[in-house]
């Protein structure tokens, strides 16, 4: 039962990982995709695209923190927080969001 119970743990804890690790990378294209296209938008507020940009961001950072959360649970021994899931949830969440928001505003600069 130990075996089979720390062999599922740690597929789960792998899983996670490297679901957040991808989710982190997407966010940071993301950013860069934004930025290079910031220009676009720069004639309307700004204040829209910054939003935008911390949207993002802040799906990047909870998806980066996430896994520094599995990182050192695996380093120490120790079982994996149990908020883990909110931030399962919450990037991929804040990332459509956020890209969400940069779409909208790239097709209303482009019809005007």
């Amino acid at each position: 039962m130990d075996e089979e119970e720390t062999s599922t743990n740690h597929d789960g804890a792998t899983l996670l990982y490297d679901y957040f690790k991808h989710l982190t990378a997407l966010c940071l294209f993301s950013l860069g995709g934004v930025a290079a296209l910031a220009d676009k938008l720069a004639a309307r507020s700004l204040l829209p695209l910054v939003l935008t940009f911390l949207v993002i961001g802040l799906a990047g950072f909870a998806s980066f923190y996430a896994t520094g959360s599995i990182v050192d649970a695996r380093f120490t021994g120790k079982p994996i927080r149990k908020d883990i899931n909110r931030y399962r949830h919450a990037a991929p969440l804040l990332l459509s969001v956020g890209l969400g928001m940069f779409l909208y505003l790239f097709v209303m600069s482009r019809g005007h």
